[in-house]
């Protein structure tokens, strides 16, 4: 399990986590990401980010900003990629 928190306090305005690099998946073996998050009233964006081993760039693969206010959500991603990557 990771956490992580941002608060109006820090002096950082971002911050990340990253998995473990994965296998690739095949469609016996899909990867499914589930997380729980809260949005509070700071403006922002939570986003979940996809990197490939092969490439340098991270795609954008889901997000949501601060619209859903002083609530736990829940979200589960499912991943198919044919090169090992991170998240």
């Amino acid at each position: 399990a990771y956490f992580l928190s941002l608060s109006s306090e820090m002096q950082s305005s971002s911050a990340a986590l990253r998995t473990n690099v994965f296998l690739p998946t095949d469609e016996e073996h899909l990867c499914q990401i589930r997380f729980h998050y809260w949005v509070s009233q700071m403006s922002g964006t939570l986003m979940v980010g996809l990197q490939k081993h092969s490439e340098d760039t991270v795609t954008n693969i889901w997000q949501v900003s601060g619209e859903l206010r002083n609530q736990w959500n829940i979200n589960t991603i499912t991943i198919n990629s044919t090169k090992k990557y991170e998240v």
